[in-house]
């Protein structure tokens, strides 16, 4: 087992210690390996994009990737030669925090100069778990950091467009500041052990969205979201086991996904597997889709409220806005949603059954 998570957040967010702790807590169990922050290394080698002699921010960035993805590789070839099959890699700060520094333009430019063609999907999708650490004002030194040139408020503003960045991964996950930062270390570890066991998929609470009142304030949620658009198709299979087709396009990119679940005797649903596909292997599969289910088609917004990461999926003339359980339930809805109710327990709302028959229509009563 190989998991890949990244570390990232804004300057003086507390990542340095918050690796320390996560190597000393893994390192009995797991093969262990960190790798330190990119543009750091460059800055500390005397590479800069800030002072005298500096390389300007779209060339510097460009090196960054590049030196980001060659670490990558040489990891990645490493784990071949080590006994221990569970390896963790942790990675101070992941590709797309690049996108803090400067514009989607430039990103595109960037990825054109590179010798393989990417993506910024490819980018979203190579980490198993992204934890974003929140900085905070009365946290923040530059004392453990001498490449580090930001002013507070600064690195607040890069925090904030280090978190849109990833807003779109399937797993992230956002710490928020603490008074102790023991208690923030314990929320990390608890994000990383939840995906190192093969456990239940976690269940979601789903709340249905009227998306015509005026309380969905639209033009908001289009400043903080990303936005994609997802065709979900359900394939033949066993009475047992769920085979999904995902096709997504987000910031014009495309890709494809497939994913099987199975139901256990004592009714646990667990992920048996998950990877990505080539379009030509995604035409192929969707020639076993079952007849007695329609394509699911949606928009889906992915965005911040406090410190949970939600998913908005417009679907007809209705939303559905999801969430992870977890141990901080209950939690705060976002006030910029008209809520109508609860729909986890409800069957309608469950993907398999919607497209098991018409998308159900909300009727304002």
């Amino acid at each position: 087992m190989i998991k890949k998570i990244v570390l990232t957040g804004g300057p003086g967010s507390g990542k340095t210690t918050v690796i320390e702790s996560i190597k000393n807590a893994f390192q009995d169990r797991y093969t262990v390996i960190v790798v330190d922050e990119t543009a750091t290394d460059l800055i500390n080698m005397g590479i800069r994009p800030f002072g005298e002699r500096k390389v300007p921010m779209i060339d510097f960035q460009e090196l960054v990737i590049k030196m980001q993805l060659a670490k990558e590789e040489v990891v990645d070839r490493a784990t071949t030669f080590l006994p221990n099959e569970d390896i963790l890699i942790i990675y101070d700060r992941g590709l797309l925090d690049n996108c803090a520094y400067i514009s989607e333009e430039d990103l595109q430019t960037v990825l054109q100069r590179l010798e393989k063609p990417y993506q910024v999907s490819d980018f979203l999708d190579r980490y198993d778990l992204v934890i974003n650490l929140v900085s905070r004002k009365d946290f923040y030194t530059t004392e453990n950091n001498t490449a580090r040139s930001e002013d507070v408020e600064s690195a607040l503003k890069l925090g904030n467009k280090t978190l849109n960045a990833w807003l779109g991964h399937k797993n992230l996950k956002i710490v928020l500041p603490k008074d102790e930062i023991s208690e923030k270390i314990r929320e990390v570890l608890n994000h990383i052990n939840s995906i190192l066991e093969e456990k239940e998929v976690k269940r979601q609470e789903k709340y249905m969205v009227d998306l015509e009142d005026a309380k969905t304030d639209w033009n908001y949620l289009e400043q903080i979201s990303k936005k994609s658009q997802i065709t979900q198709t359900y394939l033949i299979s066993e009475e047992d086991v769920e085979k999904r087709l995902r096709k997504t396009i987000m910031n014009g990119n495309t890709t494809y996904q497939y994913t099987v679940f199975k139901t256990l005797p004592d009714g646990r649903k667990i992920k048996v597997s998950d990877e990505s596909l080539t379009e030509k292997m995604y035409q192929k599969l969707l020639e076993f889709r079952d007849p007695q289910k329609e394509d699911i088609h949606k928009t889906r917004y992915y965005f911040p409220y406090q410190d949970e990461y939600f998913t908005l999926d417009k679907i007809g003339n209705y939303g559905i806005l999801e969430r992870n359980v977890s141990e901080r339930a209950p939690i705060t809805l976002p006030p910029f949603l008209s809520v109508i109710e609860k729909v986890t327990d409800n069957p309608d709302f469950q993907n398999k059954n919607i497209a098991s028959k018409k998308t159900p229509q909300y009727q304002k009563k």
